[in-house]
């Protein structure tokens, strides 16, 4: 490396943070049996932080890392700073006995009291933003201790053998707190752990962790004195460590990871449960959503003046219905809702009763409702079978083949199939389905509320429109037009069928395509559309190079991987609805088929979080007065 170079990125440092894993193409010559995932630290230290501090007739609180010093009155009402760290990986370090090495950064906030009252206190927040984390698990060890690379299998990297299945750490993030307090060891949602490389490294295991950390909430800074330009300072100091492993890393090679330390006045909005405390109801707290980032939130407020501002890809494709929707991955997405009716853990009871948020819908008088989707597809016990129900559209267990499921493993065998419609006439008119009338707004409206008796009352009535729509070649936006837009009641003049089965359709009416004031229903097939991540918007949702493709499957949380029945029509004809099918796009099916369903509904704007993070392990709990 020139000394050029190595000025340049000296240079640069302090503004972007790269780890990047180096190709090691000459490990072939090295005589060990692993590969060895090492970094080098390209920072010389901590640098000194000078804070001048002037007298005034307010206290001033101000944030700096290393020697980027930024004030409040400089960055005006978003008291901010942030820093990157630069690490770069070389052939050098893939030595065998190296030890682990990092970099990190420090952040310090100070307080200068105003010199009438020489005494202030404030507060303030530490996060740790992932920006880019392409990391995965390699390596896994067993009860003894033993380690051994993983191996891959349908693209993930996956235990060796039954008996190595505890993951090993890879990326640590240590954090040293301001005062003698020394080493943070708790944070919400991560491991601690101790001695992880054998050379007393201690810290938090980030190896797949992606968006924001919150290291410290409303972290209290005080100062007291007698004289005129009294300061406070409190110093925080990160390090993200690559952890060298005694077994093969190559799996991680190429791999990138970046991030950045903010100490911010303001909290960042990077979920629902920033947005919404235990006493705020989901009618008055979602529009603080408005100011979440979607990199970190995964929420998008679709209203035109809004995404306006952002530079969300295909953001012209948004319905513009002022809806908040989950969109994206599946992970880092907290929208989990526990539904048990009984426990007060963290965790639900069983997953059978989870349930995600879809987003959140404003009514005709303009408050928010949550609309949720059942986590699971629903079983006989929850919508019935032909003795609990009868009349119903239950066929037997779950028949298709479970490759693609993605949910747990262990409740495969427990998902029933279910006609879309049955009654005889087998035409798509939703509101001659017995899935609809008898499965899902009798039997499981019944299980839900008994199940969870506080719902009663608080899941909302819709006019459920279901006129769909019939090309396959529609996007996001023209299937929601069709669904819930300006077209949703404009389908093909004679695709209706009466009671009698007549093999002649007739021309459809309004109340044909309405199903109105149920409490219960499936999702729309652009309900789907807008959970893939935005770059998918563009794309046909009926297409296996579209939504079918793996870069579109990957980045759509509401994608469970078995068919799946929505509520949409096929209006070009009367005896199709559309499915999204196991391979992640939408295709319509005889409505006489039977396939996976998963119940979907709005709860009002009366609905409180009560507890939770919204991760599948901690849920939301929900309450109302």
């Amino acid at each position: 490396m020139n000394e050029e170079k190595n000025n340049l990125e000296k240079e640069n440092k302090k503004r972007t943070l790269i780890l990047t894993l180096i190709a090691i193409v000459t490990l072939s010559l090295v005589a060990i049996g692993a590969a060895y995932a090492f970094f080098a630290s390209q920072n010389t230290g901590k640098q000194d932080v000078n804070i001048n501090a002037e007298s005034g007739t307010t206290d001033v609180l101000s944030f700096s890392l290393n020697d980027k010093n930024i004030t409040s009155e400089q960055v005006k009402d978003e008291e901010n700073a942030n820093s990157n760290i630069m690490i770069t990986a070389n052939m050098d370090n893939f030595n065998e006995g190296n030890i682990s090495v990092g970099d990190g950064v420090t952040g310090t906030a100070t307080l200068i009291a105003n010199n009438a009252t020489n005494n202030a206190k404030d507060n303030y927040y530490v996060y740790l933003k992932i920006d880019t984390n392409e990391l995965r698990y390699t390596n896994f060890k067993n009860d003894a201790g033993e380690i051994l690379e993983g191996k891959k299998e349908d693209g993930k990297i996956v235990a060796p053998d039954e008996t190595h299945t505890t993951k090993v750490p890879e990326l640590i993030l240590t954090v040293t707190q301001p005062g003698e307090d020394g080493e943070l060891n708790h944070i919400d949602g991560l491991d601690y752990y101790t001695d992880v490389d054998g050379h007393g490294l201690n810290g938090f295991d980030i190896t797949e962790a992606t968006g924001l950390i919150p290291i410290a909430k409303k972290y209290e800074i005080t100062v007291t004195g007698s004289e005129p330009t009294i300061k406070a300072t409190q110093e925080w100091e990160i390090k993200i460590t690559l952890v060298n492993l005694d077994s093969g890393q190559n799996k991680n090679t190429g791999k990138e990871f970046s991030g950045q330390l903010i100490l911010q006045k303001d909290q960042i909005i990077a979920n629902l449960a920033d947005a919404c405390g235990t006493t705020d109801t989901i009618g008055t707290c979602v529009k603080k959503l408005e100011q979440a980032d979607y990199s970190l939130s995964h929420i998008i407020y679709h209203n035109s003046e809004s995404l306006a501002k952002t530079n969300i890809v295909n953001k012209e494709l948004s319905p513009n219905d002022n809806s908040y929707r989950y969109s994206g991955s599946n992970e880092g997405i907290k929208n989990y809702v526990c539904l048990d009716g009984t426990s007060e853990e963290s965790t639900c009871t069983t997953d059978a009763d989870l349930y995600r948020i879809i987003g959140f819908f404003p009514n005709e008088s303009g408050e928010y409702e949550m609309k949720l989707i059942k986590y699971d597809y629903a079983t006989k016990d929850e919508l019935g079978d032909r003795a609990t129900a009868p009349g119903g559209a239950y066929f037997g267990n779950y028949t298709e083949v479970n490759a693609t499921y993605q949910g747990n493993p262990d409740n495969y065998n427990n998902i029933a199939g279910y006609y879309w419609n049955n009654t005889g006439t087998y035409n798509n008119m939703w509101q001659k389905s017995n899935l609809n009338q008898i499965n899902l707004n009798q039997f499981y409206l019944s299980y839900i509320t008994t199940k969870v008796s506080d719902l009663n009352g608080h899941i909302t009535e819709h006019d459920w429109t279901t006129g769909g729509f019939s090309s396959s070649s529609y996007n996001a936006q023209q299937v929601y037009n069709k669904e819930l837009g300006t077209e949703k009641l404009q389908v093909e003049a004679k695709k209706c069928y009466d009671d009698d089965g007549t093999a002649s359709p007739r021309a459809c009416k309004d109340d044909d395509l309405t199903y109105k004031n149920a409490k219960i229903g499936l999702m729309y097939v652009s309900d789907y559309g807008y959970a893939a991540y935005p770059n998918a918007w563009n794309q046909s949702i009926h297409s296996s190079s579209g939504y079918g493709s793996e870069a579109v499957k990957e980045n759509n949380w509401m994608y469970m991987g078995l068919n799946d029945w929505t509520v949409s029509r096929n209006s070009g004809y009367g005896i199709y609805a559309w499915v999204v099918n196991t391979t992640g796009y939408a295709y319509y099916y005889l409505v006489s088929n039977t396939y996976g369903v998963r119940p979907s509904f709005y709860l009002d704007s009366s609905t409180k979080i009560e507890s939770g993070d919204g991760s599948h392990d901690n849920p939301f709990r929900l309450s109302w007065n």
